[in-house]
This record gives C-alpha cells, structure tokens and sequence, in this order.
C-alpha cells in the first residue's frame, strides 16, 4: 500500500500550493522522524477554552468567524451533527446491519477487510467529492479513521452508524450538515482540528513531517481562513530545515491565531520557540518592508526577509 504520509509530500523546498489527495499516493520517500529524534511531551489540550477568535497580523484585532452555539459536543465525537443526541442503541437500530455491510463491500479491497486507496478514491468520487476536499477529512474524522489511506471494516460501519448514515446520499447529507456546522461552532471544529493531527501520523511517529503539517494547516482551516495562516505557513515553506511538528505546538497553533498580535507579542509566555521565530521573522519583515514603502508587494508574502531560524529539538519544552 506504500507510505501514506507520501500522500502529503512535496518537493523540498518548494511552495506547497494544494493539499495532495488523501487517497493517492503520489510521491517519493518522506524522511521519518521517529520516537527516538525527539522527546515529546504532549497534552490533548487546548488553552482557551472560549470559541476561538481569529485575529490579524497587526495590533488591531477582528472578531472571528466562529460563534458559540446552544448546544455544544462536549468532547463527543459521536453527537449528531445537527447537535442533537440520541442513545447510542436508539441510533444503532436506525440502520441495517446489511446495508452498511453491503455498502461497506462495494469500496473495500480484494485483498484486506479494509477500504484503501482505490476504494476510497471512487467512494469520493460517488459522494461528489475530490479526495482533497474539506468534506474528506470531515468524513475521516467521523469514523475516527486512524489513518490516512484507510477506512477499516469497523471504523466504516460504526461510524456510519454514529453518522445515521446508509447510503450515498445519506452520507452526502450528513457531510453537507457537519461541514456548515462548522463554520461556526468552534467546539466542533475543535475536535476536528485535533483529529488532524492524528489523522495525519505516519504509524509509529508522533510528530509531523514540516510538508505533512503545511498541507494539514491549509486543508483543516478551508471554511474560515485566520488572516495570520498565509503569513505561517510562507514562514514554514522558506525554513524546510525545521525538522517537525510535534503535537503540543500543533494544538497551541489554534490559540496562537486566537491571540496573536505581532506588534505587541510577549515572548516571555509559554509559546513554543517557532512561534517566536516567526513572529521576529514577521516583524522584521514588516520593518523593511515599511521602510522600502511596501515596494515590490513584499508584504503580501513572496518577498519575504530572511532571518536566521532556530531549528527547535523540542517544541514542548516551550509549551
């Protein structure tokens, strides 16, 4: 079946201008970076526990797009995505044991018990979807698939389960429903956003590859962009020496958008070291760019300063 973290991969050094397919592998051998090149210590939390607002660049702040919703998951992965719930055999019993295993049927391989890469790529296809679509990974994340490439016989059926979903046009629906859902309940996206972390481990690592993590960025936050993502993210694509993202700096990057202001950014808090790389990278880019009268467009992002990085050997201990 290959690495499915090649599904990610782009060429060292280059711009990263889409997110490869999920279901496709389409490049050559990724470096791993494994349990023993780095220590980590890790935490399921985010910091802020209010919804998440996503702010700009300078001192002025914009209020986000997220807006709290009445009802809330709660850390539920399983609730109903229109917010309701139902007891989990009361939901069960909505759907047939038979359908779900016939549909399961008509995408898993001839060889393993397992939808892969070829299975899902025409389960996208008959959904509407490409496999790099939001909605993809949206599906992914309600079967609480363990893996990219992948979609296992149980994750399959109980998710669908979970999803009150028997047939194509039930999980196009529910796709279309959660997918709105998110843009504006900062719960749920929470826990998607999380999610993608996972989703995104080659198996046994426990920190993303920088092109896995730069392509996860972009595809997890398509509904509602922060206006601070295209400046990070030409940051990580012009220091491809960093080795990687461990998991305390990717949950710490959503409360980084929510409260970062460059112009006032306070290094002594507890931050991970490349958040205060970038924001000297950002200053100081900013600076020289004001001082050329923006000449050339170098604020908008292709001309930006170069300034020494500090290759981090472990995120966490700034976390």
């Amino acid at each position: 079946m290959g690495s499915c973290l090649t599904c990610f991969k782009s060429p060292p050094n280059a711009t990263v201008n889409s997110v490869e397919a999920i279901a496709g592998v389409v490049a050559g051998p990724e470096t791993a970076i494994t349990d023993t090149e780095a220590t980590v210590n890790e935490t399921d939390d985010l910091l802020a526990a209010s919804p998440i607002r996503l702010t700009s660049l300078g001192s002025e702040r914009k209020s986000g797009s997220f807006k709290k919703t009445i009802g809330l998951l709660n850390g539920n992965i399983n609730a109903l995505p229109d917010g309701g719930s139902l007891p989990g055999k009361d939901l069960a019993t909505q759907i047939s044991d038979n359908d779900l295993n016939k549909l399961f049927e008509e995408y898993k391989d001839g060889q393993e018990d397992a939808i892969l890469s070829e299975g899902i790529e025409r389960l996208c296809c008959d959904l509407g979807y490409k496999p790099d679509d939001f909605a993809i990974l949206v599906l992914a994340w309600r079967l609480d698939a363990s893996q990219m490439c992948q979609f296992t016989k149980s994750e399959f059926i109980q998710g669908l389960q979970q999803m009150n979903a028997a047939s194509i046009d039930d999980i196009k629906l529910r796709l279309e429903q959660m997918v709105e859902k998110l843009k504006t309940d900062s719960e749920d996206f929470k826990l998607l956003y999380r999610f993608t972390f996972r989703f995104g481990l080659e198996p046994g690592h426990r920190i993303l590859s920088l092109d896995m993590a730069i392509s996860l960025w972009r595809l997890v936050f398509t509904v509602h962009t922060p206006d601070i993502l295209p400046r990070w993210l030409h940051f990580l694509e012009q220091h491809q020496n960093i080795r990687g993202v461990p998991k305390d700096t990717w949950n710490m990057f959503l409360n980084f958008v929510e409260t970062c202001d460059i112009t006032q950014y306070d290094d002594t808090e507890a931050w991970p070291s490349l958040f205060d790389d970038f924001v000297e990278y950002e200053q100081e880019r900013l600076k020289q760019a004001s001082s050329k009268n923006l000449e050339g467009g170098g604020v908008d992002g292709t001309e930006g300063v170069e300034t020494s990085v500090r290759v981090p050997e472990d995120d966490n201990n700034n976390s």
